[in-house]
């Protein structure tokens, strides 16, 4: 309808672009609105019995970055490894979403993801696992992949040290654990 249709009618009627945000809204429930989910993990991940130490690699969002970061040192977590990967699953290249706006990239074959790397006590695994699930997670496929591995040994290459003393640090979590006392 043109602008001179509009004002022969004598009131401006909006156009179908004025609709467009407010009908996507309301198509989106918000996130308060959905059923609350588990946190972290739906089991318990299963561990060898022989392994002391467990490689914790994720694969996630660039842009949630941050926040595991930050869900990371708030666990006491200090050593963390991160580098920038391409790759395809069941996302295959579909449309990622950044910060409420959505990218097309099936032309592509590959999505641009970030690794985050940390090696852990057995007894930290669980516990950190579901501290990355909940700072990853928004719900939609291309979330990501945790992979744990076992490891073998830790030396530290500044003092030599291995094993339970090569992978503590200070100011870590069982630094900070040490402090409280019991």
């Amino acid at each position: 309808m043109s602008s001179a249709t509009r004002s022969a009618l004598g009131a401006r009627l909006p156009t179908a672009r004025a609709f467009a945000p407010r009908a996507r809204a309301a198509r989106r429930a918000p996130r308060a609105a959905l059923a609350p989910r588990a946190s972290g993990t739906l089991a318990p991940v299963s561990l060898d019995d022989g392994a002391a130490f467990y490689a914790i690699k994720a694969v996630i969002r660039p842009w949630r970055l941050d926040d595991i970061l930050a869900a990371l040192d708030a666990q006491g977590i200090r050593g963390v490894t991160t580098y920038e990967v391409r790759g395809a699953g069941v996302q295959a290249g579909a449309v990622e979403r950044y910060r409420g706006a959505s990218y097309d990239e099936t032309t592509h074959t590959l999505v641009a993801k970030t690794v985050v790397e940390v090696v852990l006590a057995r007894e930290q695994v669980q516990e950190i696992v579901d501290c990355v699930v909940d700072a990853a997670q928004t719900g939609e496929i291309g979330d990501g992949k945790i992979f744990i591995s076992p490891v073998s040994d830790i030396v530290r290459i500044r003092t030599g040290e291995v094993g339970a003393d090569a992978e503590r640090m200070e100011g870590g979590k069982a630094s900070r654990k040490a402090a409280e006392g019991p």
